[in-house]
Formats: C-alpha cells, structure tokens, sequence
C-alpha cells in the first residue's frame, strides 16, 4: 500500500534536490551583482560567486587525499568542502573584526570541539554509548546523539568561560561563531546516518532546517556581536552552516564506515556542488539574507575602506551606454568621461608611466594631438550636461574611441598568445614529470595486476594526491610570486588590475578551468603506467626495426587520447585569449588578472620630424 505522506515528502525531496542549487546560485548572483559594494565587503563579492559556482563545477572531480585510515583513504573535495571553506575563512579572517584573529581563533575551537567529540564515535567508546543508551532507555543512535549534544555542551560552556575572562575584541565574536556551529553539529548529526557501502545520508526537509536556522539566529544576534555592521552575519552564517554540516556530518559520521569492507575512499564534500557541506553554507547564507532583508537593515558597504569592484574601462563604458538609451544623459556623459580617463590610466600603469594630472589623463603618451583635444571636450561635456540625445551618444562614440586607444596603448604589455601557450605547456611537462616518478614506481611494486592496480585505492589515491598537487601548484605560484616556473622562463607574470600578485582568492578563480586539463594529464599518465607495466608483452609490433610489447601500444594510445583531449581545451583557451581585448582567457576574466611581460617593452622612439614638418 502506497503510503501518500512517504510519496509527497520523496516528490518534493527530489524536486528540492534539482531546484534547490539552482536557487541558492541565484542568491548568490544576486549578492554580489545587485549590491556589489556590499557584497565585496563582508567577503562574498564576485569573485566568491566565480569560484564556488562555475568553479565548483569544474572542480567537480578533483579530490584532495590527506590520510589513510587502515585499508581505506580519507580525502577532501574541492568543490564540495575546500572552496566553501576557503571562503568563508577569507570572508572571516579579511573583514570581520578582529581581522585575522577571529579566524585563528575560531579553527582552534573548532579542532578541540571536533577531536573531542570524535572520540565519542570511535569504536573504542562503545560501551560509553551503550551505558548512556541503558540508563536512558533509548538506543544506541539516540545514545550517540545524546552524548555528542553532551559534548558540544561541555565545548561551549569551556569556551564561554575562556572568552568571558577574556579582554581581547573578539571574544564575543568567537562565542558567537562557536555556539552557531555547535548547533548546526548537533542537529547534523541527529539527522544523518552513516551506511555501510552507500555512505553518509541525510531525510528531507530535514536537513533544510540546520543550515536555516542558524541563518536566521546569525542575522537576530548580529546587532550584539556587531553592532553597527550586522551584514556580517552573512559570512558569519555562511561559516559556521558550512563548518557545522562538515564536523557534525563528515567528521563525526565517517569513522563507522572505516575497515568496514573492501578498500575505499571516502571523501569530505565527495557530492561536489550536490552534497550537504556545500549547500548548507549557502542555505545558511539564504537564511541570514533573508533575516538580514526582513529586520529592515539596508546593503550599504559595512566597512568604507572596501569599495565597489571598480568597472573594467570597457564595462564603465558599457554602463554608459546602457544609461543613455534609458535617458540618464548626465550619468551616461559622467561614466563615459570616467571610462577614457580610467583607460589611459590603466595604459600608464601597463607601460610603466607616472601618473597624470586629472584634466590631462593621456600627458606623456604617445597618442596624436586629437585624443588630447576630443578628451577635453568630452570632459567639458560631462561637466555641463546635456538633454539632446544625438549630442550625448557623440560623447559616447567619441569615448569608445578613446577606449579604444588606451586599450591598444596598454596592448604592447599584454602576454602574446605564443609565449603564453608554451610557458603553459612547460609547466604540464614539469606537472607529468613529476607525477610519473610516484606512479611509476607504485605500479611497479605492486604485487596486482593490471585489473588490480587500476582498483586500487592507494593508486587512486595518488592519482588524485597529484591532481591536487598539479593544482596548487598554479595557485601557490600565482598568488604568492605571480608566476609558474613556466611563465618565468618566458618573462610573464600573473597580474591583478593594479599590477599586484593577484592573491590566494583570485590564483584559485583563475586557476579552476585549469582542473579539467590537470585531470585528463594525471589520469592519462596512471592509465598508461598501469598498462605499460602491467599489460604484458601480448600482441607486439615492429616500428622502427625495434619491437614494442602490447602494454605499451596500449599506453600510447593512452598518450593520444591525453593529448588530444589537453589539445581540445587549450584550443578552447588559447582561442578566448586570441578573441579578448585585454588577452585573457575565461579564469582571468573572472579572477580580474592579466597575462603581462614582466617588464614594460622599451618605448617606440619619437619619429624626427620630415622636410615640411615643425618639430
């Protein structure tokens, strides 16, 4: 007999399972687009939304293994749990009061909190959940429960006593953040179950309310906590859902599984954009907006020193067109100004120029004597204001054509496509070397064979250890020198607009479209190690008067498919640098960086005036 309450709550946990993504990405477009100085500053500006969302996406497949536990491996998704996590940490520890500290702190609890309360599911403690089980009368699930709800209790009263003895600033912030993830833990973990084989599962609508609530209890307690700046209860919510879905889920739920059957790997986030730690931050984000929006408090930037992304030239100018067929013929004037003067800033900065005065943006340039008379007009213009529409769209046109000009000014700076691709295809050759020497000898040492080595976890393991470590290879480099030990051979460098290193959140942005390239290489490469030493010597070939065995035809078909697939996507690369106007490809343009020769090209001498010229 069909059971109508089971049948609604599976139609509408299926349908919340498709929409619910789909929702939570709209919420987040809607933050850091609608109020982007808002946005950017509690730390959930665009390039948030850029890596947690197309990011999270590419990086569906790319898992970090960091401990092996018996037979099996314990790994961490970047989509699922790393980006999250990185995220709200930035958006903590770079914003919210006390900078840095509150982050510091806060992981330090979070280990203590979580260690302890590991030591609960462990096997070894389970005659402790036995004995609470007998004295309450309830079974050892609801034991567990009770005895991980104890322990949470015991953290937080100990971390009330430290903080209120304590002075610093952040004490009461760390109180807060501490008691929110303690209770998104504890309901976590009463509502999940870890089974044998299929893993950790969670019931609908259960687990909506977690991430919910301590969204809506963040946004309540933000007047006391931060008073004055109540946004930061959006990261702060973001923060602890996210965390607490990941201690009381992840963490507490896993040691079951462990040695319970055949080898496996079992990974934190393993669902990617479609599991529990990465949805729950955004759930708690939704429910802290929504509470944030309900109180009435506006989106004005809650710290002054963090402005609104500045517009690319070109985008200003896109602005300005889009404020002219609507009527606003002063604005649209005012950011058409602003766009040329922006560009030949930005030329300057390329080219290595001082700046300029404000009333002569293009002094010093090499550019001809009607940019400098067009952009005093255009400037005259924008300060008197006109109504006549004809007039206003000149100034507009007479403005892209100075955009234009800066553009190609700063252009000479810009990586070409040619230096670019190789120091690229320098750096895959270091990532396949230093990839090979593991694997080959894991494949070598292996009693298995080729079925075997391919099935095994420790070799899975690698195969996923290097993925990552190909990956933070480009960010490390990038966000901490600004090159690749590729790019540095060939001069170029990895730069924000203001011609700084680009920094961890913008190298991890740009880097993620490089995730699916990194997994054809390593993947590739294990397959054809595997088969080179594995496959035997069945079904050689003569070429080349020397006879290949069939384990290494078989690897250089491998090498063809690798090769072909890496050349797919960096043809796909390779053609939106050729197609941008500033050379970037897509992971540049959400990162907001540039590709640039590491020093300025010398500048053209001035050609000597010809008979009939004045000087």
């Amino acid at each position: 007999m069909v059971d109508p309450v089971e049948l609604t709550l599976d139609i509408a946990g299926n349908a919340s399972a498709f929409a619910l993504p789909a929702l939570l990405w709209a919420l987040l477009y809607l933050v850091a687009w609608e109020h982007p100085a808002f946005a950017e500053s509690v730390g959930l500006g665009r390039k948030a939304f850029w890596l947690l969302l197309p990011g999270g996406l590419l990086a569906s497949l790319a898992i970090l293994p960091f401990v092996p536990v018996g037979n099996d491996w314990v790994a961490v998704s970047f989509a699922g749990a790393l980006f999250p996590i990185f995220v709200g940490l930035y958006a903590l520890g770079r914003y919210a009061p006390p900078r840095g500290r509150s982050a510091t702190a806060y992981l330090l609890f979070l280990g203590a909190m979580g260690a302890g309360l590991l030591l609960i599911v462990l096997p070894f403690s389970a005659a402790a959940v036995t004995a609470v089980g007998r004295a309450f009368g309830i079974g050892p699930a609801n034991a567990a429960t009770v005895l991980v709800l104890l322990g949470a209790l015991v953290a937080m009263a100990a971390l009330a006593v430290v903080t209120l003895r304590s002075s610093a600033p952040g004490a009461p912030i760390l109180l807060y953040l501490g008691g929110l993830t303690a209770g998104v833990l504890v309901l976590t973990f009463a509502g999940t179950a870890a089974i044998v084989g299929v893993g950790i599962t969670e019931s609908f609508p259960y687990y909506l309310i977690p991430p919910l609530g301590v969204g809506f209890v963040a946004a309540a307690l933000a007047p006391r906590v931060f008073p004055g700046r109540e946004a930061f209860a959006l990261p702060a919510a973001f923060l602890t859902g996210t965390f607490g879905v990941l201690l009381g889920a992840d963490l507490l739920r896993q040691p079951p599984l462990y040695n319970g059957g055949p080898a496996a790997l079992y990974t934190i986030g393993g669902a990617g954009v479609s599991d529990l730690v990465y949805l729950s931050g955004l759930m708690a984000l939704a429910g802290a907006y929504l509470g944030h929006t309900l109180a009435g408090r506006g989106f004005d930037p809650v710290d002054p020193r963090v402005a609104e992304p500045t517009p690319t030239p070109i985008g200003r100018l896109g602005r300005a067109f889009r404020e002219g067929v609507a009527g606003q013929l002063d604005l649209s004037l005012r950011d058409s100004s602003l766009a040329t003067h922006e560009a030949a800033a930005q030329a300057r900065r390329l080219l290595g120029a001082t700046p300029a005065p404000d009333d002569r943006p293009w002094e010093g340039l090499p550019v001809p004597g009607w940019v400098v008379s067009d952009q005093a007009n255009l400037d005259a213009l924008a300060r008197t204001g006109t109504s006549d529409p004809k007039e206003g769209f000149r100034a507009w046109l007479t403005a892209r054509f100075l955009v234009v000009v800066g553009r190609d000014l700063g252009a000479r700076r810009y990586a070409p496509l040619g230096p670019r691709v190789a120091a690229f295809a320098v750096d895959l050759a270091l990532v396949t070397a230093v990839a090979a020497v593991p694997l080959t000898l894991l494949a070598v040492t292996s009693p298995d064979d080729l079925v075997g080595l391919l099935g095994s976890v420790s070799f899975n393991a690698a195969v996923y250890l290097l993925i990552s470590l190909g990956f933070l290879y480009f960010v490390v480099g990038q966000a901490y020198y600004g090159t690749t030990v590729g790019k540095r051979l060939f001069r170029l460098a990895v730069r924000d607009r203001s011609l700084g290193r680009p920094g961890g959140l913008a190298a991890l942005v740009r880097t993620a479209p490089n995730l699916p390239i990194l997994t054809i290489l390593v993947l590739g490469l294990a397959i054809g190690v595997a088969f080179s030493t594995k496959a035997g010597v069945s079904g050689g070939a003569v070429l080349g008067g020397f006879v290949l065995p069939g384990g290494v035809l078989s690897a250089i078909g491998v090498a063809g498919f690798v090769i072909g697939g890496i050349a797919l996507l960096g043809a796909i690369g390779a053609l939106t640098i050729a197609l941008s106007p500033e050379r970037q490809r897509v992971g540049d343009v959400w990162a907001g960086t540039w590709v640039i020769q590491a020093a300025p090209p010398p500048r053209p001498a001035p050609r000597p005036p010809g008979p009939g010229r004045s000087a």
